[in-house]
């Protein structure tokens, strides 16, 4: 076994004997999405350069290499890691080549063209290397006109990731030939780095600081040198456990300095911690609260650490050291009390209901962890701080549910910036307290909209909803169903849409009318294109994700890609997760009873006689116009 510790510039060197991980086919496709490539930019934005990124685990059979000869690394552990770097640095050279093309003469010297050339150069060397010939001992190639063609990172072969990386790299002419890949553009290696591409930095110089910071990832980088030897180390390393966490590392430095400056005996200091961590029970809310704690505090002046403008996960640590060591007591005191605050975000379904309750249901069903910054902040002021604590309250909870639905459907503002937005609130509402006046609902509204958090607009809004939502967020076009039905709740009528079995798992889900499968069943080709199968291919690619072509139902397999008139019939009484539920469009859901209009009257998805395109556009603007009204701002109605 050897392990070393590489950046990503030397794993993908450019020079010498170069290296090349490729995954095998029996490993599994590429499954990373939007969560994971947004953590990613967040990771190398918000940290220093150098950055971990974790181990990687390949195997080498071949340790003697001759001159020029290429070592092709079979990668078992950090193919999704490496395969989304790569997506990313594939993103990037676009970028590059498109502010090369756009550069006057003068903007640069010859010296800085050289270099800025060079870097363009290095970043495709770093995706793909060709070469003349090849030793005998060599693979892993495919062969390009007269030159030899080895992939730095090669996707598995699985659901069609191989022949989409190829797709790319020939859009971004690496490749001189343009390989094929139907529908490439709807799976998720493209979408990765479509993905990457829209969120990279605008200019020049930000883009090329992102790619030092990526050539400067730090791996632990483990080879051996037969498969069995991979996997029982890959085993062990994910079984043993994991390295301390920073709640550990805090716990340890708290309870000694605690003991050791005789502030509280260390088993009461350990029953006190065992209550902070009860009302943090999961490590990712433990780490995002410190953040949090740090980030909304620190306009006062006994919070505020030197050197340390905003709390980030590389500097947790050495904040709260610095907060143990001038008084583990009192730190540890406010701790609790702030963490018992944030415990009313983190689980508001354990509260008793009410119209804040309910509003912090949905922020955390739409993942709007990042407002909790602002309102631990809110929240821990005394009331007389002000006009009417409990009124300012609801408002601001109201405006933040809709503010970050917006945000997540319309991917603005970035995520990276919602910290800064946060403290910028908290800043203005603390400047305001210390003048002696009274915190409205007014200044925090006003101070978002005018400031750093200005929303996208409406038009952008209505765009994004009417798009294929399903296809870019799952998670935000069940919530927004599921408020639209909530409509129509009344006494008599009231699902619970959010209703889960004992297995944790969701009992109502997205259905799609169309089926969303690429293999479209020929009864649904008869009905939306006449038999037509391209055109159907068409008018399946363009609306088959819409608002307009989901509603949500209880499961059932039969029903998937059944006939459009099966359907909508009810079935009653199906078992589905251990509950009893009625399946079909006639079950009486207020979103299949919704109606829309046609050239020939008004149906609802329970009556209309034909789904097709038109019926599919049709209901999508219906519930467009209807979200618009439930969720745009005061001042936009």
């Amino acid at each position: 076994m050897n392990a070393t510790d590489p950046s990503l510039a030397n794993i993908l060197q450019t020079q010498g004997n170069l290296e090349h991980y490729h995954i095998p086919k029996y490993q599994r496709e590429y499954t990373w999405g939007k969560g994971e490539w947004e953590q990613l930019l967040n990771d190398i934005e918000e940290n220093d350069p150098g950055y971990f990124m974790g181990s990687i685990i390949c195997i080498d059979d071949n340790p003697e290499l001759g001159p020029g000869e290429s070592r092709i690394y079979e990668l078992v552990d950090g193919q999704q890691r490496l395969t989304t770097i790569s997506l990313l640095l594939m993103a990037i050279y676009r970028s590059l080549r498109e502010f090369q093309d756009e550069m006057d003469d003068d903007v640069m010297d010859d010296e800085e063209w050289e270099e800025f050339s060079l870097k363009i150069s290095t970043v495709r060397q770093q995706l793909l290397h060709k070469k003349s010939s090849v030793n005998k001992t060599e693979s892993g190639y495919f062969k390009e006109k007269d030159k030899y063609c080895f992939l730095r990172v090669q996707p598995s072969s699985q659901r069609d990731n191989y022949a989409d990386y190829l797709y790319i790299l020939g859009e971004l002419a690496i490749l001189r030939d343009k390989h094929q890949s139907k529908f490439a553009g709807l799976r998720r290696i493209y979408k990765a780095y479509d993905y990457f591409y829209s969120h990279l930095p605008e200019e020049l110089n930000p883009t090329i600081e992102l790619l030092d910071k990526i050539n400067s990832l730090k791996f632990i980088h483990i080879s051996v040198s037969s498969s069995s030897d991979a996997f029982t180390l890959f085993e062990s390393l994910n079984n043993r456990g994991v390295p301390l966490s920073i709640m550990d590392i805090l716990k340890n430095k708290m309870l000694a300095h605690l003991e050791k400056q005789k502030q509280m005996d260390v088993d009461e200091a350990y029953d006190t911690w065992q209550d902070f961590l009860s009302y943090l029970p999961d490590y990712q809310d433990q780490e995002r609260f410190l953040r949090h704690y740090y980030n909304a505090f620190k306009v006062y002046p006994d919070k505020k650490v030197h050197k340390f403008p905003r709390a980030t996960k590389s500097n947790l640590i050495k904040i709260f050291e610095t907060y143990i060591k001038e008084d583990a007591e009192k730190i540890f005191a406010d701790l609790l009390e702030k963490a018992d605050i944030y415990n009313h975000f983190i689980q508001p379904e354990n509260e008793e209901e009410c119209t804040q309750t309910n509003a912090l249901i949905d922020l955390k069903r739409i993942g709007g962890s990042s407002a909790y910054l602002l309102l631990l902040y809110l929240y821990s002021l005394p009331k007389s701080s002000f006009d009417d604590m409990d009124a300012v309250l609801d408002d601001v909870l109201n405006l933040l549910v809709k503010y970050y639905v917006r945000r997540n459907i319309t991917d603005f503002p970035n995520t990276r910036d919602l910290d800064a937005i946060n403290i910028e609130v908290i800043e203005k509402c603390h400047e305001h307290v210390n003048a002696g006046k009274k915190i409205s609902y007014k200044l925090i509204v006003d101070t978002i909209f005018q400031g750093k958090g200005k929303p996208s607009s409406l038009d952008q809004f209505r765009d994004d909803l009417s798009d294929n939502l399903y296809q870019y967020n799952v998670g935000m076009a069940r919530f927004v169903l599921a408020k639209l039905d909530e409509v129509s709740h009344s006494r008599e009528y009231n699902p619970d849409l959010w209703e889960r079995n004992n297995k944790g798992l969701l009992v109502w889900t997205i259905e799609h009318v169309l089926p969303q499968g690429e293999k479209i069943p020929e009864p649904w080709v008869k009905m939306i294109a006449d038999g037509d199968y391209q055109e159907a291919k068409r008018i399946h690619a363009d609306w088959v994700h819409c608002l307009g072509n989901l509603t949500l139902s209880g499961y059932n397999s039969k029903l998937s890609n059944a006939s459009f008139d099966e359907k909508q019939s009810l079935h009653k009484d199906q078992r589905f997760l251990g509950q009893k539920i009625n399946i079909g469009y006639k079950n009486g859901l207020a979103l299949n009873s919704m109606q829309f209009e046609l050239s020939e009257g008004k149906y609802s998805l329970a009556n209309v006689p034909k789904w097709n395109e038109e019926s599919i556009e049709a209901r999508n603007d219906a519930i467009v116009d209807l979200l618009i009204q439930m969720f745009a701002f005061d001042d936009e109605l």
